[in-house]
């Protein structure tokens, strides 16, 4: 048997447990050949409006002359009875001989498929995010410092359309123990380390007035994107990417790592941020109190690799869910060329659907988007939370 013929061990989700559930070789999936991961579908429309259809005009009905309609029934008897003869008089025709048994080959599976492959594994709000990203108009950033400044691939900022401000609910967010305890972190002691103290100086040094009640967010006009350029002085990290926890799994003996989650797909590695929202100045303007902060989460939703370096391995997907090949994350967690395991792999008869699992990265999603120049990269904000904070943390300007 070769090589890349022979069965290889995989991890799939256990739900029970929500863990990584490692099958053997008994067990294992085979590599399939003459297939790939399908980008032809049409994207969707950029559009939400359905066109009208207009109604069909009814005729106005007109009585007939009765002499009309006796001819016409005659015309139809004849005419019938000529093609009853013409059967008669017409040979049989040769049969055909029987068509080959077609070959059995695995049905398509195309990328715009895994948002409902990520339903199937419970995650939902991952889902609604790719499915907003495939929607979207082309846009990208080219470099770090340019996805950092919130500029297109045309040297210009962001459209307002690649801005998603109601998709992530913080009472969403806040179920998952993981952000749960970097809120926490970042509420309990991060927003009064000295770095933090240090960053709030210089925002208020901007407002030094005596007597002076700062309101950020009316400063803003509401606005949180504004907020967050002005006002943002601590932030706590969460977590790690879909492709980061599949590293994570396959660098060390992990097979109790947790699977990711729907957090994990939408988000991956993102930022809780504390900003200012309100300020009071002492008499002389050379002392601040900041008495309340808000908080939310502010994501790049992007598909971006680092150059000369091997795009991060998103798992095997089908439209049954995902699963992961031990050595194919490996090589690109370790920044390697995978041998033979970029293979799409089968788990039982490969012509059923779904049965079939293909290799997705980064670098597919971008694919798509040079092929149909569509792919829209955004931000996504979370909505807020206002937070009392008490006692004040005291500002020396």
């Amino acid at each position: 048997m070769r090589i890349d013929e022979q069965p290889l061990p995989y991890y799939k989700r256990n739900r029970l447990i929500w863990r990584w559930s490692y099958r053997d070789i008994e067990d294992g999936c085979r590599p399939v050949h003459g297939v790939a991961l399908s980008m032809d579908r049409a994207p969707p429309s950029l559009s939400n409006a359905v066109a009208k259809k207009s109604e069909p005009r009814t005729p106005l009905r007109r009585e007939r002359d009765p002499l009309d309609v006796m001819l016409d029934d005659i015309a139809t008897v004849v005419g019938a009875f000529r093609r009853f003869k013409t059967w008669l008089d017409t040979p049989d025709p040769l049969k055909p001989p029987k068509p080959a048994p077609e070959q059995q080959t695995a049905p398509p599976f195309d990328i715009q498929e895994i948002p409902g492959a990520m339903r199937g594994e419970l995650m939902p709000v991952s889902a609604k995010l790719m499915e907003r990203w495939f929607a979207g108009e082309l846009n990208f950033s080219p470099t770090d410092p340019d996805e950092k400044a919130e500029i297109d691939q045309n040297g210009k900022p962001y459209a307002a359309s690649m801005y998603d401000t109601t998709t992530i609910k913080l009472d969403w967010l806040l179920n998952y123990q993981s952000a749960k305890d970097r809120y926490d972190d970042l509420l309990t002691s991060r927003i009064r380390t000295p770095n933090a103290v240090n960053a709030l100086r210089t925002i208020l040094r901007r407002y030094k007035l005596p007597f002076f009640t700062l309101d950020a967010w009316r400063m803003c006009g509401n606005s949180l994107p504004t907020l967050h350029q002005q006002f943002q002085f601590q932030l706590a990290n969460v977590g790690s990417s879909l492709g980061q926890k599949i590293g994570a799994l396959l660098e060390a003996d992990a097979h109790n790592k947790g699977v990711p989650t729907d957090l994990t797909g939408a988000l991956g590695s993102f930022d809780i941020y504390a900003a200012i929202a309100f300020a009071t100045f002492n008499e002389t303007g050379t002392e601040a109190y900041v008495s309340g902060i808000y908080v939310y989460i502010k994501d790049n939703y992007t598909f971006s690799s680092e150059p000369d370096s091997v795009s991060q391995y998103l798992g095997h997907w089908s439209a049954k869910g995902v699963i992961v090949v031990p050595y194919n994350g490996m090589a690109s967690y370790l920044n390697k060329q995978s041998l033979y395991f970029s293979y799409p792999v089968a788990k039982g008869n490969p012509a059923a659907k779904g049965n079939v699992y293909y290799p997705v990265h980064n670098s597919d999603f971008r694919d798509w988007a040079i092929k149909h120049q569509r792919g829209g990269d955004f931000i996504i904000y979370s909505d807020y939370r206002y937070v009392p904070i008490s006692p004040p943390i005291r500002v020396l300007l």
